[in-house]
């Protein structure tokens, strides 16, 4: 019971209306704290549910080729980590309608366990965010949105595929709306062999085999024109071998089990918004060393109860106030963690003004509390300088940080319950142009990072994490885009370019698996029912030591898609080549990614 009482502070939060109502509200209570308007200094990126539900595709590799993000996979189908300006994935904020999913065992996501067609849109900022997203979000945060409107909509979509490897996958789909109810549901499911063979070798991907499951549901009741009723559900169930390296054989096995529910009630009033989350996930994992001899195994699995209030008030047309408090209880327990539990409670205000008509400022502050560390206080300055409708500047500097997960803390053996967050502050400056077809943004940033934690030998046996490195990290992103429409022909082309050091300051060396280039190209060209997509990245080398003695070779990859619509665009047919040039390429050292391969899909919209 005593774990209730935080929470009924933010269900008392309800606000009511006052005159003058001011349009970026609505944006605010729709996009949150991803909305551009509160993040003015710094780059968001939205990618549409018209990309998204296209086809069915992990959520890692849709990034890589939409954002140019990079992810190092344990092969294919296998754990997927981000890497996001140079930091590492406990650094990357995720989130899902809000809510932080971030392992409390670990502090990353595996994004080989998300679908991208599982979610409506993907938020994607860019720079140091834990003012106002909190624990993390270092290097970005990424948000999975699921969206409710009202507007009367009767659908349903099938999905039907099948892929080399002995690769079959499906996801249904049905809305239904009315004046004030929605609800979405959608499940799929994955299986594969995945026995893929090393190009250049006589070996094949042995022991890779995965099953996936998801289930979604989004449900919405507008109780009246100010209150609206939102409930959430995702569930995700995997099962996967875990592959042989080119040097040793497998025979182990990964189940992750992930259950998220989330309520919130929204209020959307002349002056005021405000918003009250109560969530609720669960993880486990069994990991087992030989899936041949299930007494030999691993487990772990974490509880977390969230609840989050945030409140936004316009004094007037030019400044506003917003503001958020989160509760978060987290209970962790498995073979080398032992009833381990956490409290931690924080809050933050932001101040957003425009003095004049084309400037903007955003001034922010986070604090709080924790029953396991202390949580440092940190602050945020964003700006934007609009010159002419077509060019903008921005800037932003903050301070950050990430606090040690279960792991971390209460491992046995060797966690550290006396480990310090890690802290770091940022700084970006960008610019961004646009002039009827065409789009740019140009940016620098860096990042200093203080006290980051690392596992280090005690014994030759025995491991502990200690708060020992520092690391400076900057870099350049480059993006421009262009469109064109003449008569039934529409062409989309897509260019982006990274470059990122990453250096630890005691050796002035390169951080491992951090490529310094990155650069992608999408073109994209429709005519009549016809659509053809060509998806093209770049990914440097990457250092594997921490002496920068041994690499993995960079590598070129081309993706074609052709998609043909008919039957009244109520049936998609799509077919796709991944790795068109079958190049021999590496994401983590000793583990291949296929050689090329192929996808065919149906899409029925009923």
């Amino acid at each position: 019971m005593k774990r209730l009482y935080p929470l009924l502070i933010f269900a008392s939060g309800i606000i009511y209306a006052q005159s003058d109502s001011i349009n970026k509200l609505d944006e605010i209570i729709l996009k949150g704290n991803f909305s551009p308007v509160i993040n003015s200094g710094y780059e968001v990126q939205v990618i549409p549910d018209s990309i998204l539900s296209s086809g069915y595709e992990s959520l890692g590799n849709l990034l890589q080729k939409q954002a140019n993000f990079y992810f190092k996979q344990n092969g294919n189908g296998m754990v997927s980590s981000i890497s996001l300006r140079g930091t590492s994935a406990s650094q990357t904020g995720v989130y899902w309608n809000g809510i932080g999913i971030n392992s409390a065992l670990n502090g990353q996501t595996d994004f080989n366990t998300l679908q991208g067609n599982s979610f409506d849109q993907l938020e994607v900022r860019k720079g140091g965010g834990s003012v106002l997203f909190g624990n993390g979000s270092v290097g970005g945060a990424i948000n999975l949105k699921d969206e409710v409107n009202f507007n009367h909509a009767r659908q349903a979509r099938v999905l039907l595929g099948l892929a080399s490897y002995d690769t079959y996958f499906t996801q249904l789909t049905g809305i239904w709306s009315s004046d004030s109810f929605y609800a979405k549901i959608s499940g799929g499911a994955q299986t594969s062999e995945n026995d893929y063979p090393y190009l250049n070798t006589d070996l094949k991907n042995d022991n890779g085999a995965y099953v996936n499951y998801n289930l979604n549901a989004t449900l919405g009741y507008k109780i009246n024109d100010l209150h609206t009723l939102r409930f959430n559900m995702s569930v995700f169930d995997n099962d996967r071998e875990l592959s042989r390296t080119l040097s040793a054989e497998s025979r182990a096995k990964l189940e992750n089990k992930d259950q998220r529910f989330l309520l919130d009630w929204t209020y959307l009033g002349n002056r005021y918004t405000s918003s009250v989350k109560i969530a609720f996930l669960h993880e486990d994992f069994q990991y087992l060393f030989d899936k041949n001899a299930p007494v030999s195994e691993s487990v772990g699995s974490s509880d977390r109860l969230i609840g989050k209030y945030d409140f936004t008030y316009f004094l007037n047309n030019d400044m506003f106030f917003r503001s958020g408090l989160e509760f978060e209880n987290a209970q962790g327990d498995g073979g080398n963690i032992n009833g381990a539990s956490r409290d931690d409670f924080t809050g933050y205000v932001l101040m957003h003004h425009e003095p004049w008509k084309k400037f903007m400022y955003n001034a922010s502050l986070r604090a709080g509390v924790s029953s396991a560390y202390e949580v440092p206080i940190i602050y945020s300055l964003d700006a934007r300088y609009v010159f002419t409708s077509s060019l903008s500047l921005r800037g932003a500097y903050s301070t950050n940080y990430r606090l040690p997960t279960f792991n971390d803390l209460y491992w046995e053996p060797g966690g550290n319950p006396e480990l310090k967050p890690e802290f770091s502050s940022s700084g970006e400056l960008g610019a961004e142009y646009q002039l009827k077809k065409i789009n740019i943004s140009a940016g620098w940033y860096f990042i200093k990072s203080e006290d980051l934690i690392q596992w280090r030998p005690v014994t030759q046996d025995f491991w502990s994490p200690v708060n020992i490195d520092n690391a400076t990290n900057h870099g350049l992103e480059f993006m421009a885009s262009y469109n064109h429409v003449i008569g039934n022909h529409l062409i989309a082309l897509k260019a982006s370019y990274d470059y990122t050091m990453a250096t630890d300051d005691a050796t002035n060396k390169q951080l491992i698996y951090v490529p310094q280039h990155r650069a992608g190209g999408i073109l994209d060209y429709s005519w009549n029912k016809w659509n053809f997509n060509y998806n093209l990245q770049y990914v440097g080398k990457v250092f594997i030591t921490t002496t920068n003695t041994e690499s993995i070779d960079d590598y070129l990859l081309s993706d074609i898609s052709f998609r043909r619509s008919i039957c009244k665009d109520k049936l998609t047919l799509n077919f796709k080549v991944n790795n068109l040039f079958d190049v021999n390429y590496q994401s983590v050292a000793f583990r291949p990614m296929p050689g090329r391969n192929y996808v065919f899909q149906i899409n029925f919209k009923l």
